[in-house]
């Protein structure tokens, strides 16, 4: 008789009755088999980076959709549990990137474009499995006959078909707006990218004169002092009666110093924005560097001066001193030169938020380009599903969390400066533009950018399931039309915004 030992060994045991659950389809759903008697139960996976490996949230997340797909068998239902893994954008570059920085001394401009993401293609292979192996380690009951992959041929023309869809019904459109930019990946981000970290600088208090009144001074508070080339516009508050008399003559600008006065002018407006209380209430304009300031430029057709190159040095712009140098070597420098000129009035340490790009973990910079963007089609139907109980929250305070992103929502910019991941299916020869799947033809090129990962994996719950958007060949897919919408769904309070709206 075999002696039981003392302690658990689960290598002798997990595998094996994992491998026979698997073998025996004791966790693959069948359409076929659902009926009035045996209802569906649905619940997909929102799906990890492809290149990631599990985390505490993960286990927690996953343990619970395990624990309501098994109960749900035990129900007698007929459960799909579908996983899956998302291709990542921004993530898997990054890791790809730093491998063939550290391994060959290579960029991927060395590489070029197809021969970079065959590199990617060849680490998804490699480093791809590891979470999904993970899962089946937790003995995560999942359906692995249907596990799907964000840049499966079929789910990529899903995103497609969507994305000219959308575009001819006027939902998706170019344009030039201010966002966020990461300088690291060289890529812009959404709002919901973006992570607020609070960080330790100085402030800097420099003085401006102001042209039309030699001897007058107006003191500027600000904590980029490298942004002063930039600068298009100092503005007051017209109702702030220290300065309101001073709105339409000029300020002489100090930087860069090397510029003519004349070059230097620029004109005091005035704009009801700006806080009397906050700093000395003159406001720098910089309106190519700073949503605020853009905005208050477009009020008063300011002209953008961008000084500030993709990856977050100083251009020509910023002038001979700050020329080529990182931007917080020039903000250190700039604050120098004020010195310099006597108009440093003083510097003392700050602290306040700074928005870091997630992926990257670099201070983003405000940046004005042109993009891509999503009118979010369905705001008030997204928010009576909730409030007339539809869709239920647990717990239910975030119900609210929900309704208050809904009812603030923006348009979405769903572009990327990426190689890796879904293209936009927008074709360009000369000034004709197309939006399609297909190339037009010779002399077409495609646009270069990808689509935000989010604007993949939003489609997760049904383009899994074989949805095409024909309505003939959706009505006959049976795993679509038994299973779909899905019955529950797990997942984090930090993708609400991302995923479940």
């Amino acid at each position: 008789m075999t002696e039981i030992p003392k302690a658990y060994e689960p290598q002798s045991v997990e595998d094996k009755w994992y491998d026979f659950w698997v073998r025996q389809g004791c966790f693959t759903a069948d359409p076929a088999r659902v009926s009035a008697q045996r209802p569906a139960y649905s619940i997909v996976i929102p799906p990890p980076n492809v290149t990631g490996m599990l985390h505490m949230g993960h286990v927690l997340n996953n343990t619970i959709q395990d624990i309501l797909s098994r109960k749900a068998r035990m129900d007698g239902k007929e459960v799909l549990w579908l996983p899956g893994t998302d291709h990542a954008g921004i993530a898997t570059q990054v890791q790809v990137e730093k491998a063939l920085k550290k391994e060959e001394k290579k960029t991927k401009h060395d590489l070029g474009r197809e021969e970079f993401l065959k590199r990617v293609w060849q680490w998804k292979d490699e480093k791809g499995g590891i979470i999904i192996n993970q899962l089946k380690k937790l003995g995560c009951s999942c359906d692995w006959t249907r596990e799907r992959f964000t840049m499966d041929p079929e789910y990529s023309r899903c995103v497609q078909k969507v994305f000219v869809e959308l575009y001819k019904k006027g939902l998706i459109y170019r344009g030039k707006r201010m966002v966020n930019w990461c300088p690291a990946t060289q890529t812009a981000l959404s709002d919901e990218e973006v992570e607020m970290k609070p960080q330790k600088g100085f402030m800097y208090h420099f003085k401006v004169e102001v042209a039309e009144a030699p001897g007058t001074w107006l003191t500027i508070a600000t904590t980029r002092p490298e942004t002063i080339p930039g600068d298009t516009a100092v503005a007051v508050n017209p109702k702030d009666p220290r300065y309101a008399h001073l709105i339409g003559k000029h300020i002489v600008r100090p930087l860069p110093a090397e510029l003519p006065r004349e070059q230097k002018l620029i004109p005091i407006i005035g704009d009801e924005h700006v806080d009397f209380e906050f700093g000395t209430g003159v406001l720098k304009v910089t309106p190519a560097h700073d949503k605020a300031d853009f905005d208050i430029g477009s009020r008063h057709k300011l002209p953008i001066v961008d000084i500030m190159n993709p990856d977050g040095t100083m251009n020509d712009l910023a002038g001979a001193d700050l020329r080529g140098l990182e931007r917080f070597k020039a903000r250190k420098l700039a604050s120098e030169k004020l010195a310099e000129q006597g108009v440093l009035v003083e510097e003392k340490p700050y602290e306040n938020n700074v928005g870091f790009s997630q992926r990257a973990d670099v201070p983003i910079e405000p940046r004005l380009s042109e993009q891509w963007f999503l009118k979010y089609p369905s705001v008030e139907v997204s928010k009576v599903c909730v409030a007339d109980g539809q869709m239920k929250f647990h717990p239910d305070r975030w119900a609210k969390v929900y309704d208050h992103w809904l009812s603030n929502i923006q348009d979405w910019c769903i572009s990327r400066q990426l190689w890796w991941g879904h293209r936009v299916p927008v074709w360009y020869r000369g000034e004709e533009v197309k939006c399609q799947i297909e190339s037009p033809g010779a002399g077409w090129i495609q646009d270069p950018d990808v689509l935000d990962t989010w604007f993949s994996s939003w489609l997760w719950p049904f383009a899994t399931m074989g949805w095409t958007g024909d309505k003939a060949s959706d009505a006959n897919a049976q795993t679509l039309r038994a299973f779909y919408p899905t019955t529950d769904l797990v997942t984090g309070p930090d993708i609400i915004f991302f995923w479940v709206a």
